[in-house]
């Protein structure tokens, strides 16, 4: 094989060179190791040593991945995690021994709560300063696990990821990277819990935090946002949304738990629920709904100021209205639009009448009496 160039073909002469001795000293060529690491003709005991797309968390995470799941500060990543975790346990679907969730973002109560939970379903508690365990131990250990052939069934839980490694540093999380995938490689499963990023995208949905390096070298992600309107004072509801999947997992999820002052840990969990489609989207029609009504706040009383001195006509509204806040016309037209009618509890702030030389009226609606109509 002829090539150009003075440089290249010392390179060439050099590695054939190097390839000579090492035929000469019994030692395997590159073409000889590259043979050595094939691994066709191995797959039939490749399959065996596969593991079944089983679930660690329902829906979520599958046994041999690398899971990452990404949600604000007291979204509920950990309750939920421990929740699904919990599910399958008590099922018999995991064997728990092999079950190791590492708590390296709590307090020493919330540390005392979990490993009691720990202990009545079955699966292993680590964390920070106990035992002589520590963050940067993790790694040495998954490294291991793969060499020695461990990791096989192992399941690491790592609560929360920036503990063991750099989100925002890119060598950091890419050499996180290659551990996990060696891990993950050699037949264990991770499920890493992370930030989303402070502020939201333009669809005002939430977005990891961090390089991308993580996202890109996880099997499957999950963003958890929180979604408003509807429950009782003291719940919450949240959805977990794919970002990146590698098997059969699910798109959405939906959840509600509630959150009581004085509650012990162990109620949290226990107040867990898994929502139906139509419970949550019922739940995110209502919070944009009150959304958009808060988004109107300002223009809807200043319409209603207006009718109340007497400006009554549509094109008398929009000019004073106009003049009064600055609110561009056009936006005023369409809100006079979707804000009539007569049902208050679906928007309507006023209702348009006939009135004097049959003119068009526009006149301020009172919830109660809307509220009598509706229940009529």
């Amino acid at each position: 094989m002829a090539i150009k160039g003075t440089n290249s073909n010392l390179k060439l002469d050099l590695k054939s060179i190097t390839n000579i001795t090492k035929k000469n000293q019994g030692q395997a060529t590159s073409l000889e190791l590259l043979h050595k690491y094939s691994i066709t003709g191995n797959s039939a005991e490749l399959r065996k040593q596969m593991l079944d797309d089983i679930f660690v968390l329902p829906d979520i995470a599958l046994l041999g991945q690398w899971t990452t799941i990404y949600a604000a500060p007291n979204t509920g990543k950990t309750l939920l995690t421990l929740w699904l975790l919990k599910e399958n346990l008590l099922s018999n679907n995991l064997d728990g021994d092999f079950v190791f969730y590492v708590n390296a973002d709590d307090n020493f109560k919330g540390i005392v709560e979990k490993t009691e939970l720990a202990e009545q379903w079955g699966f292993h508690m680590i964390a920070p300063n106990h035992k002589g365990f520590s963050t940067s131990q993790i790694t040495e250990l998954m490294v291991d696990l793969a060499e020695t052939g461990e990791a096989r069934g192992v399941i690491i839980i790592l609560d929360t990821l920036k503990k063991f490694t750099d989100l925002m540093h890119k060598r950091d999380s890419s050499e996180f990277g290659i551990i996990s995938r060696s891990f993950i490689s050699a037949g264990g499963t991770l499920i890493c819990l992370a930030h989303t990023n402070k502020h939201k995208n333009a669809e005002g949905k939430s977005i990891y935090s961090g390089t991308s390096d993580i996202r890109d070298d996880s099997d499957c992600a999950f963003i958890i946002d929180k979604v408003e309107g509807g429950l009782f004072q003291d719940e919450a509801a949240v959805e977990f949304v794919n970002d990146k999947a590698r098997g059969d997992v699910a798109d959405k999820i939906s959840f509600s738990y509630s959150k009581k002052q004085g509650q012990s840990y162990a109620d949290l969990v226990n107040s867990v629920k898994r929502l139906d489609d139509q419970k949550i989207g019922k739940l995110k029609s209502d919070a944009e709904f009150k959304r958009k009504l808060d988004e109107d706040q300002d223009l809807i009383t200043a319409v209603g100021k207006a009718i109340k001195s007497g400006t009554t006509s549509k094109a008398a509204i929009v000019k004073n209205v106009g003049e009064e806040t600055g609110i561009a016309q056009r936006k005023i037209r369409e809100s006079l639009i979707n804000r009539t009618g007569e049902k208050y509890d679906l928007g309507h702030r006023w209702t348009v009448k006939i009135g004097a030389h049959n003119k068009s009226e526009y006149v301020m609606l009172d919830p109660f009496v809307s509220a009598e109509k509706a229940n009529n």
